[in-house]
């Protein structure tokens, strides 16, 4: 009984009786549960891309949506997370010097002087007119 098929594949059910063929009213039957079961098969395969999907939140939009390197929205990600400049830098192999190198730069992109202020602006939402640039 097949219940998907597409250029590449066919996904079916076989179904066996052990001592007589079926009848037509098994077939009725078996017909009336294929679109059912194709719509299960569906709704797993959707199932299975949506939890490999990135799941983005609020948070992580703004997030993506600073004018910041891939690494330094780590760092302010972890800063949001309450970690230390030493537990960043053990978590992503780097000097803790490096990590406040990587804080400076995001304080002079997002024009603030604190690790709080950072992670306010990052999480605020923006207007379409707000911009990070300095005056």
């Amino acid at each position: 009984m097949p219940i998907h098929v597409d250029r590449r594949f066919l996904v079916s059910f076989v179904l066996n009786h052990s001592k007589r063929d079926f009848g037509d009213r098994d077939r009725e039957r078996l017909e009336i549960l294929r679109p059912h079961l194709a719509n299960l098969y569906r709704l797993g395969v959707a199932a299975d891309r949506a939890r490999a999907a990135p799941v983005l939140t609020d948070a992580t939009a703004r997030l993506a949506a600073l004018p910041l390197t891939s690494r330094e929205r780590e760092v302010l990600d972890w800063v949001a997370a309450g970690k230390t400049n030493r537990d960043i830098a053990t978590i992503l192999d780097a000097s803790p010097r490096t990590v406040e190198k990587h804080l400076e730069r995001i304080y002079q992109k997002l024009g603030v002087e604190t690790r709080t202020a950072a992670v306010m602006r990052a999480l605020r939402p923006r207007s379409p007119s707000s911009s990070f640039a300095l005056d």
